[in-house]
């Protein structure tokens, strides 16, 4: 419940778009996530999180001409395995979201292209496939880059890359039901997801 209180509060330091915003950009898109890693702190095991695909939403609100305040919403169902050289043995299936909100910076236009960067805050909410095993919400903060190309006014395409953090404390047992799967040991994990959208703009 702390991680959720200290995200609304977040939320609540975000500067509101301002009534005069000229429009919102709503993307849906499919993606490619990659890593996630960690250890288990008694017992030095290491741990990973499958590549798999992603989807998703994001949504930009005008603030000003380059900046925009944005909403990125995503999903992986992915696995959960032991690390290995070659490969892993899987334990169990789970779905990664990411809840996030921020701000999208935009840089200087060459031609159709209008690239950008972007960075959000929010929490990571980790659900194993498995009845016996708690779901997990973490803080998490990612900061990506990518650009948007349009055709008209209303419709166009993004491309974008970002790496998200997910904080773990120290020593931190997760995926607890009775007994604790994993005590983590380390401040977190990283993920990059990779992602293209189609853009439509109101």
């Amino acid at each position: 419940m702390g991680n959720i209180a200290a995200f609304i509060l977040a939320l609540s330091l975000i500067p509101a778009v301002s009534s005069d915003a000229r429009a919102v950009e709503v993307a849906p898109f499919i993606g490619h996530r990659y890593g996630g890693s960690f250890q288990d702190a008694n017992t030095l095991s290491g741990f990973e999180l499958a590549d798999a695909n992603s989807f998703g939403l994001l949504l930009d609100f005008d603030t000003e001409p380059d900046k925009q305040v944005e909403v990125f919403l995503s999903r992986q169902d992915t696995q959960l395995t032991t690390a290995g050289t070659f490969t892993g043995n899987p334990l169990f299936n789970l779905s990664i979201d990411y809840y996030h909100i921020g701000g999208l910076y935009l840089l200087p236009a060459e031609g159709l292209m209008h690239p950008f960067v972007s960075g959000t805050m929010g929490v990571t909410r980790m659900v194993p496939k498995r009845a016996d095993l708690t779901t997990e919400n973490r803080l998490s903060l990612s900061l990506g880059g990518g650009a948007k190309f349009y055709f008209s006014r209303s419709v166009g395409v993004r491309f974008d890359v970002r790496a998200i953090y997910t904080m773990l404390n120290s020593d931190t047992a997760v995926f607890c039901s009775g007994g604790c799967t994993i005590m983590v040991r380390g401040n977190g994990f990283v993920q990059m997801e990779a992602g293209a959208a189609l853009l439509m703009r109101f």
